[in-house]
């Protein structure tokens, strides 16, 4: 009999702490503020994050929120580099500056659009990361999440979401002259 209870009492618990939990599920348009970068490419952020006017570096675009950071960038590629090659050379950048545990897959975002999901971490700071790239011939398009390891897997899950909004419209070379 005890332990028929202990089984039911376990059981109440898990449910109460699973009802507490945040929704693991956004909608973008409601939740979240949608950034235009010209006619170019578009992504959702967060309603709570605030974009950074303290951003020294203009081409790279910073929204945060306490410690959580999210950066959008556009990078011309000018070098002769294989678009399939972009993934290997991405991540051989990312562990050159520091990172660890760099992993990389390839995915389909909900626009449509086929990019690679890059996670890791800065062991010197302690920030994970995720960053959702887009690779072309001519430009990656780079949306980044970043924050201290216990902030980060308590809401990769929501972020991710707003990562895969990332929506590249058309290339125009004359965007990134």
């Amino acid at each position: 009999m005890k332990y028929i209870s202990k089984i039911i009492i376990s059981l109440f618990v898990v449910f109460i702490v699973s009802c507490g939990q945040k929704s693991q599920s956004v909608f973008l348009e409601k939740d979240g503020c949608l950034y235009e970068v010209a006619d170019q490419v578009s992504f959702y952020y967060p309603k709570d994050f605030e974009i950074d006017q303290n951003n020294d570096n203009k081409e790279i675009l910073q929204f945060v929120k306490d410690q959580e950071i999210l950066n959008y960038k556009t990078l011309k590629d000018d070098t002769d580099n294989k678009v399939e090659d972009m993934p290997k050379l991405y991540a051989g950048q990312l562990e050159e500056d520091g990172a660890q545990d760099v992993y990389y897959l390839s995915t389909k975002l909900d626009s449509g659009i086929e990019c690679y999901e890059f996670t890791g971490l800065y062991t010197a700071t302690g920030l994970k990361f995720k960053h959702m790239i887009y690779f072309t011939a001519e430009a990656e398009y780079i949306y980044i999440y970043q924050a201290p390891q216990d902030i980060y897997d308590e809401n990769i899950s929501i972020i991710s979401q707003y990562l895969n909004s990332l929506t590249v419209h058309h290339e125009i070379s004359s965007f990134l002259d």
